[in-house]
C-alpha cells in the first residue's frame, strides 16, 4: 500500500512534514494509527519545484518523490484504480486535471492539509467543502482557531499546532535589522528600527495613492508569485528588494510591517518584536470572516493599526 501526498506550496509542504515526521515516529514504535488503520510503508510526495523548495530533511522524510506533471499523475491512477493507494492527501479539488480526480475517487482515503487562510474565509477560494465527504480528515495549523470559518465544521478538523513559533525571548525583544536574525539571513543593515517592510499581498496596493505616510527607506518583499504582485512603486536608491521569506524577517524588524490579505499577517503578529507598528491594509473583496479577524487582533493589540 502507498500513500500519495500531493504538495503547490510550501504550507502544504509544512503541514505535510509533520504529518510524515509523526508518521515515521509512529512506525519506529510499532503503534497503529490514531483512526485505527495500519501505517502505510511507502509514501510518495508529489510536489510543484516552482512553488518551493525541498530541502535536505524534506529528501529523507520522503525517499519517494516526484514533480507535478499530467504523465506521472497518469501513471498514478493505476494502482488508485487496483485499491493500492491507502490514501491521497492534498489540500483540494478546484482546476485540477481528470487524472487526479480520479486518483482522489479511487483512493481508499482522502485527508486534507492546510492551504493557508481559507481556513479563515467564510467563502474559501480553494476548498470546494461539499466535494469531500462529511468528517474527511482535514489537518489545520493552529494560529488562530477561533476564527476558523463555518465550513470546516463538515471536516473532522484535526491540529497541527501553530504554523509560526515566536521565537525565545520574543516579548522583550528590541533589536534592530542589525540583529543577528538578520545577519543569518543575509539581510543589509538598514539602521536601527527605521523604515518600511512591505510584505506584497492584495490590498497593499491601497498605499500606493498616498505612501508618503509609509516611513522610509522601504524595503520590498514581492510577492512569490509574479502575476499575483500589486506593489508597482519604484524602491529609491538605497532601499531594497528582499527576495527572503519574511518569515526570516520579522524577527529582528523594529520598524514598520505592512501587508494585506496574507498568511503573513499572521506571522507578523507572531514573529516582529513586540510593540513593534504592524499595519494591515485588506482589500476592498476581502472575506468578511477574515476582516473579523483583522478587526479582532487591531483590537487587542495597539501597536497594530488597521488601515
Amino acid at each position: 500500500m502507498i500513500r500519495v501526498t500531493l504538495v503547490s506550496n510550501a504550507i502544504q509542504l509544512e503541514a505535510a512534514r509533520r504529518l510524515r515526521r509523526r508518521a515515521l515516529a509512529r512506525r519506529s514504535d510499532a503503534t497503529a494509527r490514531g483512526d485505527g488503520r495500519p501505517e502505510p510503508r511507502f509514501e510518495l510526495l508529489v510536489h510543484e519545484p516552482g512553488r518551493m523548495r525541498l530541502t535536505a530533511e524534506d529528501r529523507r522524510l520522503w525517499p519517494l518523490r516526484g514533480r507535478v506533471s499530467p504523465a506521472l499523475m497518469a501513471v498514478l491512477t493505476l494502482p488508485a484504480l487496483l485499491g493500492l493507494v491507502s490514501e491521497l492527501r492534498l489540500s483540494h479539488l478546484c482546476r485540477v486535471g481528470r487524472a487526479l480526480r480520479l486518483l482522489a475517487r479511487h483512493a481508499r482515503g482522502l485527508c486534507l492539509l492546510d492551504d493557508g487562510l481559507d481556513q479563515y474565509r467564510s467563502s474559501p477560494r480553494a476548498v470546494q467543502p461539499e466535494v469531500f465527504p462529511q468528517g474527511t480528515p482535514c489537518w489545520l495549523f493552529s494560529d488562530a482557531p477561533a476564527f476558523r470559518a463555518d465550513w470546516c465544521r463538515r471536516f473532522r478538523c484535526r491540529e497541527l499546532g501553530p504554523l509560526y513559533e515566536p521565537p525565545a525571548g520574543h516579548a522583550s525583544r528590541r533589536e534592530t535589522t542589525d540583529g543577528p536574525a538578520a545577519a543569518r539571513a543575509g539581510l543589509p543593515t538598514l539602521g536601527p528600527g527605521v523604515g518600511t517592510l512591505i510584505i506584497d499581498s492584495p490590498g497593499v496596493e491601497r498605499l500606493q495613492s498616498h505612501a508618503m505616510e509609509l516611513p522610509r527607506p522601504w524595503s520590498l518583499v514581492p510577492h512569490p508569485v509574479a502575476a499575483k504582485r500589486s506593489w508597482r512603486l519604484p524602491l529609491s536608491p538605497g532601499e531594497r528588494l528582499l527576495r527572503l521569506p519574511p518569515e526570516q524577517l520579522l524577527p529582528d524588524w523594529t520598524g514598520v510591517v505592512l501587508v494585506g490579505e496574507s498568511l503573513m499577517l499572521l506571522a507578523a503578529l507572531r514573529l516582529r518584536p513586540a510593540g513593534s507598528p504592524l499595519w494591515i491594509a485588506l482589500p476592498p473583496s476581502v472575506d468578511a470572516n477574515l476582516e473579523r479577524l483583522a478587526r479582532s487582533l487591531a483590537a487587542a493589540d495597539p501597536s497594530v493599526r488597521l488601515l
